[in-house]
């Protein structure tokens, strides 16, 4: 059944840590399907959203420094066909300041996505000086391409690997804050299409506007003994002071369908976003 994805999108150009889970994901699910680069995360669900039952994408959904990526959270819940987490993985970050040159000192423009630049923000405070330049830009890759056309004062902070591919230098390695640093990213579809074993769900809902309505929910969670892994509010996009809650589960859907079916009966909206293995 694996066979069944054709094409994997995932956030380009060539070089992105988005790339690299894409290749993971590849290797420890046996397929080699087509690989299609594309701009934006939003532009990746937009694709999806048109695209064949047999294409995929690669998401990033939550960094240890920075938290959850709420742009895929956001498209996650308000794509137009609904799409579904099949896995989800686990890649590491070493990020780079990269640039034509070789001299940190002549650095005046610092290129990256908005992530980058928040992982790196001590390392950039304690090397450069207030008035440099911060540039931001829609993946660490393409930050490194863009800077290709730039001279010497240009910057990107990316990975070692997009130095090698775009002709660039390493002025520095591994200026992320924190060392430890990775990135979960999932594999999406319009079906379930994996038989792998279901050890993780994560569902989105909504609760009327009232006291007591969160914990009406979450005292669910605790009658079933479930671990919640994570939870989130993001505004609806539909009403002014209404939220939808991202949450993940510790457990496959098969062992909390009665803990779900309880939860949707106290929501005004309520979706499942995929029931998945993590690899």
């Amino acid at each position: 059944m694996n066979n069944y994805i054709k094409k994997i999108l995932y956030l380009g150009p060539d070089g992105s840590n988005s790339q690299f889970a894409a290749a993971l994901f590849m290797e420890k699910l046996g397929i080699k399907p087509e690989m299609e680069a594309v701009s934006t995360i939003t532009k990746a669900i937009e694709v999806l959203d048109i695209e064949p039952d047999t294409t995929s994408a690669i998401l990033p959904v939550e960094n240890s420094i920075e938290g959850v990526v709420r742009e895929t959270i956001d498209n996650l819940v308000h794509t137009k066909s609904d799409v579904f987490i099949q896995a989800e993985i686990t890649v590491p970050i070493c990020h780079c300041l990269i640039s034509k040159g070789k001299n940190k000192e002549n650095i005046k423009t610092i290129v990256s996505i908005t992530q980058a630049i928040a992982q790196c923000k001590n390392y950039i405070a304690n090397n450069f000086r207030k008035d440099v330049e911060i540039l931001l830009y829609t993946s660490t890759s393409g930050s490194a391409k863009f800077i290709m056309d730039k001279d010497e004062t240009y910057a990107c902070i990316a990975s070692e690997l997009c130095a090698h591919l775009y002709g660039l230098n390493i002025i520095e390695k591994e200026i992320n804050d924190v060392k430890d640093n990775k990135t979960r990213f999932i594999l999406v579809s319009k079906k379930n299409i994996l038989k792998d074993k279901k050890t993780r769900t994560s569902i989105a809902f909504t609760t009327e506007n009232k006291p007591g309505a969160l914990l009406s929910i979450l005292e669910i969670f605790k009658k079933y003994d479930l671990n919640l892994l994570y939870l989130e509010s993001r505004p609806s996009k539909k009403v002014f002071g209404e939220y939808i809650f991202y949450a993940d589960i510790d457990k496959g859907i098969d062992d909390i369908q009665k803990a779900l079916n309880e939860i949707k009966a106290k929501c005004t909206y309520n979706r499942v976003l995929g029931s998945y293995c993590v690899l």
